[in-house]
């Protein structure tokens, strides 16, 4: 994901199963008036290669994006694009649900499950500015990694914390935050970080595939 992309990525779900990639363009199209092009369009799938309910899609600017996930919100679409109403209706939904990164510095960074992300931080603050805010907030850190987010100039931070009850507390906390410094809805402030699908070609199991490493965080979280 190319770093200026990161305010520009919407996530629609309750995809129909029938719909491809130019039935999303033409949705976003008449019903927003933003042009995507089928190329900015990426399905999510299941295991096994089938198609989910999910897409990822890449606006041109961060204003449409906001656009986008204004108007697409209980979105009253045809089941099947080809027969419009006849096989009746289903209803999409946006969000920015899901965050991109991809930066060499970041490869090797999430070496457990307990980390938390959180971006919109001022671009000059510090880790030691960052933490001293995080403990500050009854935060307890064990480690702190900072990112630059040149699509907005702010900063983002990687919080490492003790086990997955606080992880958790810490979602919880910084939902409250948002709420109480009164963010809009559709600002990404804090998500649960993870590593993209690896394989490599010396394992005979994915990592990813094996369902005994699942944990109980490790679906995507709607707040």
């Amino acid at each position: 994901s190319r770093p200026d992309y990161f305010q520009c990525i919407i996530t629609i779900s309750e995809v129909p199963e029938s719909y491809a990639r130019r039935d999303i363009v033409h949705v976003i199209k008449e019903r927003c008036g933003v042009q995507v092009e089928p190329r900015d369009v990426v399905f999510r799938f299941k295991r096994w290669g089938r198609q989910s309910d999910a897409c990822f899609v890449i606006c041109p600017t961060a204003r449409d994006a906001d656009h986008c996930v204004a108007q697409i919100q209980e979105l009253a679409v045809p089941k099947r694009a080809a027969y419009g109403s006849l096989f009746g209706a289903a209803f999409l939904w946006s969000s920015r649900a899901t965050l991109f990164l991809s930066h060499p510095e970041l490869d090797f960074v999430l070496d457990s499950k307990f980390w938390v992300f959180t971006t919109g931080w001022q671009e000059d603050m510090n880790i030691d500015e960052f933490s001293a805010v995080m403990t500050q907030m009854k935060f307890r850190p064990l480690r702190v990694v900072r990112h630059p987010i040149p699509s907005d100039q702010s900063s983002a931070f990687f919080v490492e914390l003790e086990g997955m009850q606080r992880t958790k507390k810490a979602m919880v906390r910084l939902r409250r935050l948002k709420w109480r410094w009164r963010m809009k809805q559709e600002t990404p402030f804090f998500a649960y970080p993870r590593r993209i699908d690896v394989h490599r070609a010396c394992e005979e199991k994915f990592e990813d595939e094996d369902s005994a490493a699942d944990s109980d965080i490790d679906e995507p979280i709607h707040y």
